[in-house]
């Protein structure tokens, strides 16, 4: 009797959610495939991490520029058309992340990638200096001493018949970049590929991968149970404690060289490597100054969206000029005409700004494989958007890789054509969003673009690249990357 009213109990909760689910959906008036009872329409996504874009392109072809799926309980919107993400990604009120961003939360605190409310608003007010022209050209000597090893260490490779996975190695050069341009000081990581540093920073990146396509160790329940939870906490000790000493030693020095204030900082200018963490340590937030931890937080931010977001968008770009041998011929024309006899030497700030057809090139490579190929807003309250009416608690997903591939936005959309950003007037600015777009776009998308032209200028000025023959499959979790890597191969350019 005991049995039977439990089973018949479990069977009356999962029927009275699967009626939510239908009531939900029916009431929708954005169309989505039919729920199931407990999991609604989670069944779609038990795919490899490689057909998980692939589900994303086959719903929007069946069902439109904007659909409605639940995953288990929860909503979410999935947009695929600038005439939708415009209003939502330049909305003064849908800035919340959507909930995959949680799985940060361990790591990155509230720093400006997983914040919202008022704090967002009062630290992006602070760290858009950060940003400023002033301080972006202190990181150029950073950005060319790194690249120099990665040259050095890519020669290895260089007979013109191995294939050369990038992402590894593309991720060490970015890793020191980062944390010499934030932290003021180099992890070394090109040259100690085993530090503790490097390896926790590696331990982490794939949990939260991990734990965005995995639907059982999305669970927090779940997940505090299992062997990655150590891992996690392992790996948080050292990179927190890495950033904490850097600060603590850096608030000290700045005691007792007597500086309080960014007036009375006279190398806060080209010639202070602290530039950024500087900026930090001395500025206020409404009136206080900000505490040590709420600067690890920011730092461990930077230091995680400028190190995969850079990887990526640095090796896919190769990997298309491998593809092309025309674009890479004028790639490397370009770098002529600007070095003319010295291809050996480093790039001006201003010779920077002269490689107009690099940086058309890198934007087209981010049209087809974006850093970021999802974005994910949550909605906080019931709004209507765009003619879409957006219940309270609705995650928004902007499907930014699909967008950027529909013929109706770009004409044939998977060929490789950087000319098409030439005359950037002809299409809808919410076309491209690498760098999302709005309030909440990416503050530091001036250092990446810097850093990514030192990096591929260094490359192509050393190097032929040339097509391998491993096809890629795109796995998309924060950061687009492939199942086995992104490969090309290597030929030494002998006209230096």
């Amino acid at each position: 009797m005991i049995l039977y009213i439990v089973v018949s109990l479990i069977l009356f909760i999962i029927l009275l959610s699967w009626f939510d689910l239908i009531w939900d959906a029916k009431s929708n008036s954005i169309p989505g495939p039919f729920p199931l009872p407990l999991v609604g329409n989670g069944l779609h996504f038990l795919v490899k991490p490689t057909e998980y874009l692939g589900v994303l392109e086959r719903l929007q072809e069946k069902y439109g520029k904007a659909i409605r799926v639940h995953l288990f309980s929860s909503r979410y919107v999935v947009l695929y058309h600038p005439k939708y993400i415009e209003g939502v990604v330049t909305h003064s009120e849908i800035i919340t992340k959507g909930r995959s961003y949680a799985f940060l939360r361990a790591w990155l605190g509230d720093g400006l990638l997983t914040s919202t409310g008022s704090r967002w608003r009062s630290h992006r007010k602070f760290l858009t200096p950060a940003f400023h022209f002033n301080i972006l050209q202190n990181f150029l000597p950073v950005f060319c001493k790194n690249e120099r090893v990665l040259i050095e260490n890519l020669r290895t490779y260089a007979d013109g018949k191995t294939d050369l996975n990038l992402f590894p190695i593309i991720a060490l050069a970015a890793l020191d970049n980062v944390t010499e341009s934030i932290m003021g000081m180099s992890f070394n990581a090109q040259r100690d590929k085993e530090s503790k540093y490097v390896k926790a920073i590696g331990e982490l990146s794939s949990i939260v991968a991990l734990r965005m396509r995995n639907a059982f160790m999305a669970e927090e329940t779940i997940f505090n149970l299992s062997t990655y939870k150590k891992i996690q906490d392992q790996a948080l000790n050292i990179i927190h404690g890495h950033t904490r000493k850097v600060i603590e030693t850096r608030r000290e020095e700045l005691k007792k060289a007597n500086i309080t204030t960014m007036a009375a900082n006279s190398d806060i200018g080209t010639k202070n490597k602290y530039a950024f963490l500087d900026l930090l340590l001395l500025s206020e937030v409404d009136g206080n100054r900000i505490s040590d931890e709420l600067i690890r937080e920011e730092v461990d931010t930077f230091l995680f969206e400028g190190h995969d977001t850079t990887t990526s968008a640095i090796s896919f770009t190769l990997f298309c000029m491998s593809r092309h041998k025309e674009v890479q011929d004028k790639v490397f024309a370009e770098q002529k005409t600007i070095f003319k006899d010295n291809l050996n030497r480093e790039p001006t700030y201003s010779e920077l700004h002269q490689m107009k057809y690099l940086e058309l090139v890198i934007k087209e490579s981010l049209r087809l494989f974006p850093s970021v190929p999802l974005i994910e807003r949550m909605v906080t309250k019931d709004i209507e958007v765009a003619g879409l009416k957006l219940k309270k608690n609705t995650s928004v997903v902007i499907d930014i890789i699909h967008m950027q591939r529909l013929p109706e936005l770009y004409e044939d959309p998977m060929e490789f054509r950087p000319e098409r950003f030439e005359s950037i007037n002809v299409r809808n600015p919410f076309s491209w969003l690498a760098f999302s777009a709005g309030p909440r776009n990416c503050i530091g998308q001036k250092f990446a673009m810097i850093e990514m032209k030192v990096t591929l200028s260094g490359i192509i000025k050393h190097f032929e690249l040339l097509p391998s023959n491993k096809e890629t499959e795109l796995t998309a979790d924060l950061i687009l990357r492939t199942q086995d890597g992104v490969h090309i191969k290597l030929k030494p350019r002998h006209i230096l």
